[in-house]
């Protein structure tokens, strides 16, 4: 309400007599005006909240806006042996399913800049105009050690809500070599307190992912250029394979041997189809646009794999030779 509005109102009733036919008129006008004011109000709140709302991720750094994407179409009776009824998404983990083709299912794409690097390659190697829908969700310098900067259970529990996935996909890690803050104490990378409580951080988002009927697949960290980072993310890997041994509905992805040359060392370039390409960004951490279809491409076939669905990259990226 405006300040002249308020005095016009107050002024009518002033003199404690009964308005006539003129200040009903005035009356209703600015009555008027008040609606007008309270609906434009209301509606400017919902189109600034509506934003943060549905679009959780950072705006700077490696982050872009959600992306949402699609996948193959395809139509084919659920598998007698799918554990959870998914509405026409056809992903199972029930050992000696059927493959059949995937169905009609919406995956959640969640973690860190090489996440989304991951996803970033997702978005291109699945088919669009189909029914398997990608929603990514990621967010740059965030992990699992730092709740204070980004609470990733409390976002992901968000993001369920809003999205109901099937699957939902998990890359983060990078950043996570640091000190954690459990109950007002700090405690080191990797000591025995740090890797027990990392190890409930990671089982809280799985739980967390799988208890609202998604299945979950971990996609672990690749081999790095400097030594002592690439062993701190050798032993997040295996933190992560302990929490999705724990759950029937969750599966871990090794990207360790993938991006690894033969003699199982970090090398940044490699034939791609026959061609040679860089996998690495120059920092010796992220992938290359090549680098990113090449894990897509992995991910995609680890899908099919791991859930008995049929789904094939638009273009397949794939190392040939080192």
């Amino acid at each position: 309400m405006d300040g002249n509005a308020t005095g016009r109102f107050e002024e009518e009733f002033s003199d404690g007599s009964r308005p006539g036919r003129a200040s009903n008129h005035k009356l209703r006008m600015v009555l008027s005006g008040l609606l007008v004011l309270l609906v434009t109000t209301s509606v400017v709140v919902r189109v600034v909240r509506a934003p943060t709302t549905l679009s959780p991720l950072a705006q700077t750094g490696h982050d872009k806006a959600p992306v949402q994407t699609s996948a193959p179409h395809a139509v084919g009776p659920a598998s007698a042996n799918v554990v959870r009824e998914f509405g026409g998404c056809e992903l199972s983990v029930s050992a000696g399913a059927p493959v059949v083709p995937v169905g009609s299912c919406t995956v959640l794409e969640i973690g860190d800049s090489l996440g989304n690097d991951l996803g970033w390659g997702l978005a291109r190697e699945l088919p669009s105009g189909s029914s398997l829908n990608l929603v990514q969700l990621d967010k740059s310098a965030t992990g699992l050690a730092n709740a204070g900067y980004y609470d990733w259970p409390t976002e992901l529990e968000t993001d369920l809500g809003l999205y109901h996935p099937q699957l939902v996909l998990i890359c983060l890690g990078g950043n996570d070599e640091q000190g954690m803050e459990v109950d007002g104490s700090a405690i080191q990378f990797p000591s025995p307190a740090w890797t027990a409580a990392y190890l409930t951080r990671v089982r809280q988002l799985i739980t967390e992912a799988t208890a609202s009927g998604a299945l979950v697949m971990w996609v672990g960290m690749p081999v790095m250029e400097d030594p002592d980072y690439s062993q701190g993310m050798e032993i997040l890997n295996s933190l992560y394979q302990q929490g999705v041994r724990a759950d029937p509905n969750a599966a871990f992805v090794s990207t360790w041997q993938l991006f690894s040359n033969p003699e199982g060392a970090y090398q940044a370039v490699a034939d791609v189809n026959g061609i040679p390409e860089n996998l690495r960004e120059p920092d010796g951490i992220h992938y290359s646009f090549t680098g990113e279809d090449v894990i897509a491409t992995y991910v995609i076939d680890e899908i099919a794999a791991n859930f008995h669905v049929q789904l094939t990259p638009t273009n397949p990226a794939v190392i040939t030779d080192w």
